[in-house]
């Protein structure tokens, strides 16, 4: 199965129970990072039918290193609700390999898809050190890691690492948030390198725009 993860700043976060998976949450709290500013607009974000895949495309993938051949998530189920659309995941996400102990590096880049084909946007984000940014009370991702169990914490992670999700939601609402014209398909395409590791992860996803 697929792995996903939902972000939520303690202050603008409305979303039903979640806990922080890998990179599929880095990528999507990435493009809410990008959108802090003037308050007006509410989002609606949902992962849809393509959030179990995260392999990049060849064009798109700079890596060197498959996430297939990092990370084993197929210990995770998925249930759906009963409005049909939120999908929450349990289960292990095991480590495959060892992650060299470097600053791991994020890039992430965001496309909306017009007239059959991915347009890139704006929205970006560049971080020199993810697993510093884990513990910075700044980042938007902050308060969804801080209810992992401090013993599965560990970034970068070691062969056999295994990170514990229970119902991590597809399902989010992001309020008061400036207005920016991304509702529709998109997908974030998520670079992390760690030492001679590269690797590439996808996330698909819906947005829902209304105004405050």
């Amino acid at each position: 199965m697929g792995l996903y993860k939902l972000l939520q700043p303690s202050e603008i976060f409305e979303n039903h129970e979640m806990e922080q998976c890998i990179a599929w949450i880095c990528a999507f709290l990435c493009i809410l990072q990008s959108l802090r500013g003037i308050q007006s607009t509410t989002y609606e974000i949902l992962g849809d039918d393509r959030i179990l895949d995260i392999v990049c495309d060849a064009a798109e993938d700079r890596g060197n290193t498959p996430i297939r051949q990092i990370l084993d998530i197929s210990g995770l189920t998925v249930d759906m609700a009963a409005d049909l659309e939120t999908l929450y995941f349990n289960g292990d996400i095991k480590v495959l390999i060892d992650v060299p102990n470097n600053p791991m590096a994020m890039e992430v880049d965001v496309f909306r898809w017009e007239r059959s084909e991915w347009i890139p946007t704006t929205l970006a984000m560049k971080r020199d050190s993810f697993c510093m940014s884990l513990s910075n009370p700044m980042e938007l991702w902050y308060p969804i890691f801080l209810k992992v169990p401090k013993e599965e914490m560990i970034c970068p992670p070691k062969k056999g690492h295994v990170y514990r999700l229970a119902n991590v939601s597809n399902h989010v609402f992001v309020r008061n948030m400036p207005y920016a014209n991304i509702a529709g398909d998109a997908k974030a395409v998520v670079h992390l390198t760690s030492g001679d590791i590269k690797t590439c992860a996808v996330i698909f996803f819906k947005i829902y725009a209304s105004g405050d």
